[in-house]
């Protein structure tokens, strides 16, 4: 080996650029030297090598195809629609292609629809070619669309149908569905055609009936159009309740078992069995679902199925529930129907300290994920203000009342409440700290401070106070441009403070009105010109805090003749309370 290394650096050096190739060539690609050809000694033919496979692979092809028509049609249509596919191939080259196109293929739509490759000439052809070349491809292939859409590359013409057809077209699709919808929900491959036609395609009286089809037999072959869910059908025919209910698991089981319940309308159906069927029923849904949430809980329905497996399960189901969730939890929060899903968990799962472990750990540790988004917000405001008319809608109100008298939620409501603030208190109460001066002038951030400052406590509160209180001790002039008196939001959250301090005295905490008059001082005084600022007075005399009272009445009460003079309403009620 040595020898022939020599050899080789000899011939580079000498410039002999022939003697090197062919001592090149003369070790295969390991290394090792070639074996001279066996038989005669001539060496092997590679160009006829190649042909002989390529000739191979060609008689691969057509007989996976069928038939070598079938292949060569093949061949024509991707090399015509090579050129079609070209960004740049100009429109009236682009007619004459799908003209041409279409010629070769009519007629033999079947042949060539099923295939990855050639499924993508008749896409584009019919992204090209318009509604014109649409239409004639459709109407050959409009009597097969249920099968199409259970093969796996031709159901993609079935969805550019949906997608890019008209009207008349995607009814027909739909239509076609009939009486099978619920078996190609049971198909992997079918059941994401049927999830666009329901969900972003078909109208109310279409969903309808694809709906109705999981109801059972009858409802197969003889849809009624005043029945849009399971309750209206219950409803209408409450004697059948048992079979309804009986013919929807049995639909939906399969389903389940197979993991294709990620599809809007499964999550429709979902909550409405939930909703109305047995305990027991209810039970081994919630026991095959528990572990498989998290897909679910980005739409509507399917965050309520999360929320109703959270109320009637267990607390072992409860627990399960969560521990799936891990790592998903700050986006869970900040999605529009998955932060109701922890909404939910708040209201109803006892063990706080498993609550503090699995799930506010992960979700005060990104705390600035939650504040930037209106949803992550919506579970801090719960959270501390939890079923607050002021911070939530009466309908989102109603939907979480649905899980109050649960059977396995055993703790006081309020205890749970007072144990979830106390663990979000330090982390919550920091974060206004540290940007104070910006939320405490902040319209969108003021009744948030007001409502954590009631509910939270710690030292961190205290901490608020005295930079609220120094923000107030300013002093006032009327109409000085900055003063947070200025400030109609501002000043309703220190009202709210002050409010809160009846409650704080009583329970022998360090109140907002004592900060407030040790930093302001004198500087008070200048709040009787204006109307903020006696309002303010009026209702820390209303405290009934007896240092405060007195200071205040010592202060204020030389200025009652200019009081009398003022023309707002807040000096008249100032009066009064002096």
């Amino acid at each position: 080996m040595l020898d022939e290394t020599l050899c080789l650096t000899a011939y580079l050096l000498s410039g002999d650029t022939v003697a090197v190739k062919a001592a090149f060539e003369s070790y295969d690609q390991k290394g090792a030297k070639r074996k001279p050809e066996d038989g005669d000694g001539e060496k092997t033919d590679w160009k006829k090598l190649k042909a002989e496979k390529k000739e191979l692979k060609m008689k691969r092809k057509e007989k996976n195809l069928g038939s070598s028509e079938r292949y060569e049609l093949g061949i024509q249509t991707k090399k015509i629609w090579e050129e079609l596919r070209q960004a740049n191939c100009k429109k009236e080259r682009e007619k004459e292609l799908c003209k041409e196109l279409m010629s070769k293929v009519q007629g033999k739509l079947m042949s060539v629809i099923h295939a990855h490759d050639t499924v993508r000439v008749l896409e584009t052809l019919l992204a090209k070619g318009g509604e014109e070349y649409r239409t004639l491809v459709f109407e050959e292939l409009k009597d097969d669309l249920v099968n199409l859409s259970k093969i796996k590359y031709s159901r993609f013409f079935v969805l550019k149908i949906l997608r890019y057809g008209s009207r008349a077209q995607k009814d027909h699709v739909i239509s076609s569905f009939k009486g099978q919808v619920v078996k190609l929900m049971k198909h992997k491959t079918a059941s994401d055609v049927v999830e666009l036609a329901y969900n972003d395609y078909a109208n109310a009286k279409q969903r309808s009936m694809m709906v109705q089809e999981f109801f059972g037999p009858q409802f197969r072959l003889f849809h009624e159009a005043d029945i849009k869910c399971v309750a209206d059908a219950l409803k209408k025919h409450p004697e059948m309740k048992e079979y309804i209910l009986k013919d929807l698991r049995s639909a939906l089981q399969p389903i389940i078992d197979k993991g294709v319940f990620t599809n809007t309308m499964v999550h429709t159906l979902l909550k409405d069995f939930l909703s109305s069927c047995s305990v027991g029923d209810r039970n081994g849904v919630i026991e095959a679902l528990k572990e498989s949430l998290v897909p679910i809980i980005h739409t509507r329905d399917g965050a309520r199925v999360a929320m109703l497996c959270l109320w009637h399960g267990t607390n072992k189901d409860r627990k399960t529930i969560l521990k799936s969730f891990r790592t998903h939890f700050v986006k869970i929060a900040t999605e529009e129907y998955g932060h109701m899903v922890l909404l939910a968990a708040f209201d109803c799962v006892d063990d706080t300290q498993f609550m503090k472990k699995v799930v506010l750990s992960e979700l005060m540790d990104e705390l600035d994920k939650l504040v930037g988004s209106d949803y992550g917000l919506r579970v801090l405001r719960y959270l501390v203000a939890p079923r607050s008319p002021t911070f939530f809608q009466p309908s989102v109100l109603a939907v979480l009342a649905q899980g109050d008298g649960n059977e396995a939620s055993k703790k006081d409501t309020e205890i749970r409440q007072r144990e979830l603030q106390a663990i979000v208190s330090t982390p919550i109460l920091r974060m206004l700290l540290g940007n104070l001066e910006h939320w405490a002038v902040n319209s969108n951030w003021t009744l948030f401070v007001g409502a954590a400052v009631k509910s939270l406590g710690g030292p961190e509160r205290e901490t608020i106070f005295h930079k609220v209180a120094e923000m107030y001790a300013d002093p006032y002039i009327p109409g000085t441009e900055g003063h947070v008196l200025e400030l109609a939001h501002t000043t309703k959250m220190v009202t709210y403070f002050i409010k809160c301090d009846k409650e704080r005295h009583a329970a022998e905490q360090e109140t907002f009105c004592s900060i407030l008059v040790k930093k302001a001082g004198d500087e008070l005084i200048g709040w009787t010109n204006c109307n903020r600022g006696c309002f303010l007075l009026a209702n820390m005399m209303e405290t009934e805090i007896p240092e405060i009272v007195s200071h205040l009445t010592k202060s204020i009460a030389p200025q009652k003749d200019k009081l009398t003079k003022q023309k707002f309403v807040g000096a008249a009620i100032l009066l009064k309370k002096l």
